[in-house]
């Protein structure tokens, strides 16, 4: 058995599963905000997921974590993330396999989240494609001829600090106008409050005054039409098209694939998404492109960190 962990801005999801793919255990914990806090909570989730499963943690062959940020996968480090701000060169891999007694193999979150679609989803279907991960911020991830491209250190494709505003404020990362700024759920929760006062009528006031305001409740309100909820996303749709159409021209790919929590607003940002895709793109490269969604948007992103952890662990051993 194998487990894959998925490290995201606000939440922490693993899977156990076997070498075929199949999920014993699911589970999903916050994130915690100092390093300490973090691994503690992956130490006590792939317990528990041993548990779930009804086997023994010393079953559990490897551990495979998938991470936002900038990282050196062959060390097991992490650079720097603009989600998880308490890492800095952080010796993630090590210190959680000193935790667990367990090896422990580290990727780039975007890259699980590929790996889980090709192995189980969509990307099954396609040789070369594109995914966005639209979440607190945007990851991103390509599959050139069936085949992953991570890079020379696993910090490839870092599609939300592509710049689309050279001008614009600045980002986490230290960049400037990134991609991420304009086009993630956190982007639209801000653009949105900021907008606030140009609607008056807008019912996300109320969410506001509960400290309820949320891409989720912002999605919520534009099925109910609301003015506000609907030109927010699709503010966001045309900032993420713009980004989209860089990377068909750059890639010329035959699927773009969405996951995220923010893909679930899909029906509002798809047809803005292909709109601007099409007015920004080469004759001849946005035509035949399809969009998709990810296939298991819960698990697909900690099934690929469990297949990092697979095919890690036996080229290792053998």
């Amino acid at each position: 058995m194998y487990i894959g962990i998925d490290i995201g801005g606000t939440t922490i999801k693993g899977v156990l599963a076997d070498r075929e793919g199949a999920v014993r255990a699911f589970d999903r914990v916050p994130t915690g905000v100092t390093a300490r806090e973090i691994d503690a909570g992956i130490d006590s989730m792939c317990r528990a997921l041993a548990a779930r499963a009804g086997i023994e943690f010393r079953k559990v062959r490897a551990i495979g974590i998938g991470t936002a940020g900038s990282i050196d996968r062959d060390r097991g480090l992490v650079f720097m993330s603009a989600n998880i701000p308490c890492w800095k060169n952080y010796h993630l891999a090590e210190n959680m396999g000193r935790i667990t007694g367990k090896p422990v193999f580290l990727e780039n979150d975007a890259t699980v989240a590929v790996m889980g679609e090709l192995w189980t989803g969509h990307g099954r279907d396609y040789s070369d494609w594109i995914m966005l991960t639209l979440g607190t911020g945007v990851g991103g991830g390509l599959v050139v001829g069936g085949t992953v491209y991570t890079g020379q250190s696993g910090s490839s494709m870092e599609v939300g600090h592509t710049t689309i505003d050279y001008k614009g404020p600045r980002c986490p990362c230290g960049s400037t106008g990134c991609l991420e700024l304009y086009a993630s759920a956190t982007a639209l929760v801000r653009y949105t409050r900021m907008k606030l006062k140009k609607y008056p009528h807008s019912t996300l006031k109320a969410r506001v005054r509960e400290g309820n305001l949320t891409a989720r409740t912002i999605h919520e309100e534009a099925l109910r039409k609301d003015d506000l909820a609907l030109h927010a996303l699709h503010t966001t749709a045309e900032y993420l098209g713009m980004g989209i159409a860089n990377f068909v021209n750059l890639f010329n790919p035959q699927a773009v694939i969405l996951g995220g929590g923010l893909s679930r607003a899909h029906r509002f940002l798809l047809p803005v998404i292909k709109k601007t895709v099409r007015e920004r793109t080469m004759r001849g490269l946005a035509e035949n492109v399809k969009y998709l969604l990810i296939k298991d948007e819960e698990r697909a992103p900690a099934l690929g960190a469990a297949k990092i952890a697979i095919d890690a662990f036996h080229r290792k051993n053998r």
